[in-house]
């Protein structure tokens, strides 16, 4: 995975301040939504953990140059309320976590658990 650089963020805001930094990346700018690490380092959502190992294997071919951004949508209350700004954007309109996206494509990547 060398030669891919990784971003962590939280709340919409930090993502969307790591989008705009990184768009040099492009077209190999990446997303992934994920829930919020509780005190072990952990994921409090089930399916983000047994997706992690899978991500982690399919960065290894990643694009040299390509950019992938872990996105922290907060806690399971935060990310359960219907007015969770990751669900209300216009752009992502996010429906479950994790979701993989292709920043700027229309594609969105289902993660496999």
């Amino acid at each position: 995975m060398s030669g891919v650089k990784r971003v962590k963020c939280t709340g919409i805001e930090e993502y969307e301040a790591a989008v705009a930094a990184n768009a040099s990346s492009k077209p190999n700018l990446f997303a992934l939504f994920t829930g919020t690490p509780d005190s072990n380092g952990e994921s409090w959502c089930p399916d983000c953990v047994r997706a992690d190992p899978i991500i982690e294997r399919a960065l290894e071919n990643a694009h040299t140059g390509s950019c992938f951004i872990t996105v922290y949508v907060g806690d399971r209350p935060t990310w359960k309320n219907p007015q969770c700004p990751f669900r209300t954007d216009p752009k992502l309109q996010l429906k479950s976590i994790p979701t993989l996206i292709k920043v700027d494509s229309v594609r969105y990547c289902p993660v496999p658990v």
